[in-house]
């Protein structure tokens, strides 16, 4: 696992030794084009460290614990390819604003705001999402994406993935996973689960959750890989205010 995520799971291991952050196990690849929403967040030597998403041509999101405890000019994203090793462009971050209120021991909070040195240029590949601003109910699909692990003992995937999944309300979310991670799922999370051996894995942290073409949740946290209990995401919805307030978008 890349280096700044393992330092996560140490801290996530804290709350709990099954929980680690990040986390697409059981998916399909994605085809160029498919989800032009979706970037690398990668460090300066350009490997990859979480998923991002384009919500503008100047603003991405991503989770906080992906780029607590460092500088925007640490970062970058890439956008405009579905293949970690190649094509895309690189976007140096002018920017990295965490969530006041993120809590790096709870993950509560796990939302990021990332701006780019200049704009990003726009094209069938490279493209921003509608961002959800309602609670999303039980029992809608989803669709979840991201580069990370195929399973919890194997490389990051090169090639971006996707899957379908079913979203959950928190009550049956927390009810599923052991005692010591119940509290950890709030109101400002969404969940999803639909079958043993599909969810996300290391790597997939920051990436996006869609449901019917809308941006409602970022990958935070899970039990890895797949093994039969719910993924959890940031709930878009509930930051929508904070994200427009501080960009405007």
């Amino acid at each position: 696992m890349l280096q700044y995520l393992l330092v996560v799971c140490l801290i996530s291991s804290a709350l709990a030794d099954e929980t680690q952050s990040g986390r697409i196990v059981g998916g399909r690849q994605a085809g160029p084009g498919q989800f032009p929403f979706q970037a690398s967040l990668r460090n300066q030597r350009n490997s990859h460290i979480c998923g991002a998403v384009v919500i503008s041509n100047r603003w991405l999101l991503t989770a906080s614990h992906c780029t607590i405890g460092t500088q925007a000019y640490q970062l970058r994203v890439v956008v405009g390819s579905i293949d970690q090793s190649s094509g895309g462009v690189s976007y140096n971050l002018l920017q990295k604003i965490e969530h006041p209120d993120f809590n790096d021991y709870t993950l509560e909070n796990d939302i990021a705001l990332l701006m780019t040195g200049y704009p990003i240029e726009m094209s069938r590949l490279v493209q921003p999402i509608t961002m959800g601003n309602t609670m999303v109910p039980a029992g809608k699909i989803a669709t979840a994406s991201g580069w990370g692990k195929l399973q919890v003992d194997a490389a990051a995937s090169t090639m971006l993935q996707y899957m379908e999944v079913r979203t959950l309300n928190n009550l049956e979310c927390r009810l599923r996973h052991d005692v010591q991670n119940r509290e950890k799922v709030n109101a400002g999370n969404l969940c999803t689960f639909l079958r043993v051996g599909q969810g996300t894995c290391m790597g997939d942290s920051g990436s996006p959750l869609i449901v019917e073409g809308v941006l409602v949740g970022l990958v935070s946290w899970g039990v890895p890989c797949a093994v039969g209990k719910p993924d959890v995401y940031t709930r878009v919805a509930t930051h929508r205010a904070w994200i427009l307030r501080t960009t405007g978008v």
